[in-house]
This record gives structure tokens, C-alpha cells and sequence, in this order.
């Protein structure tokens, strides 16, 4: 049996894919402005994030929530706790149970890092029919929604 495809279903289809490579570049350039500006890779300022908002984490916790073994999550933490970004404690209950929680540095250096997200999903809202920005957070929401399924 042979499967008909509307052609424009197909190019539809070519066009999230187009868009989905598109916003691929969009984050690479997104991560080494990060790396420019804060001297931290956009995985650890993922991870700064993470612990500022949702407070003090297990590193065990960390590596599940991102996918990194405790090893490469250990040599990441190492370098950022050198830059007094993070600080690590252990558990008093269980001194092998390490936690993980922003510095004061760390917060300020993500605090500044909020201003300028906050900034350049303003502009995009600036550029865009407030239709068609409802319309592309709806779109980024279910999109997220999928991504949870295939975990």
C-alpha cells in the first residue's frame, strides 16, 4: 500500500526541519556568547541556573536531571567552584551525599544573565504580531511537552 503525502504537508514538514536547524545555530551562538561574556560553558550556566532556581541540589540529582555521569559532572563542578560560581557541601546525615548551591558570585553572574534573556526575548516579542508570538509559544510549549514523552 502505497502512502500519498500533500505536498504541502511535506513542505511544511521541511520547513520545521529548516527551522529546527536554524534554531540549532541560534543556541550555538547563543553558547558562545556565554562563553565570551561569562567564561563558563552554556552546560554550566545551565547547571548555575538550575541550582539557583530550584535551590540546593544533590549532585546526584544534577546528573540525572542533565544526563552526565557524576564523573564528567564532577570535573565540570570542579571548574566552576574554582571560579567561586558554585559552592559544594556535604550532606551532615551522609557525608557521602555532596550539594550543590550557587555563591553569591554565582548568583549576580546569573542575575546579569537573566537582564540580558530578558532583554532579547523582549526584542523578539518587540518584532512579532502579538498573534503570531502567542502562536510561537504555544508552538515552543508543545514542543517541550513532546520532548518529556521521549524521555
Amino acid at each position: 500500500m502505497e502512502m500519498v503525502v500533500n505536498s504541502t504537508t511535506s513542505s511544511l514538514a521541511e520547513r520545521l526541519e529548516q527551522g529546527l536547524y536554524d534554531l540549532n545555530d541560534v543556541y550555538r551562538k547563543h553558547a558562545e556568547y556565554v562563553k565570551a561574556k561569562y567564561r563558563i560553558t552554556a552546560q554550566e550556566m545551565e547547571i548555575i541556573q538550575f541550582v539557583i532556581l530550584d535551590g540546593k541540589k544533590k549532585m546526584k540529582e544534577i546528573g540525572d536531571y542533565f544526563n552526565i555521569k557524576l564523573s564528567t559532572l564532577t570535573s565540570i563542578i570542579d571548574k566552576i567552584e574554582r571560579q567561586k560560581l558554585v559552592k559544594r557541601s556535604n550532606s551532615k546525615e551522609d557525608r557521602r551525599v555532596v550539594y550543590l548551591e550557587a555563591s553569591k558570585k554565582g548568583e549576580r553572574l546569573y542575575k546579569d544573565y537573566s537582564r540580558y534573556i530578558e532583554l532579547a526575548s523582549q526584542t523578539v516579542q518587540r518584532s512579532m504580531d502579538p498573534e503570531l508570538f502567542e502562536t510561537l509559544l504555544t508552538g515552543f510549549q508543545k514542543m517541550a511537552e513532546l520532548s518529556q514523552g521521549e524521555q
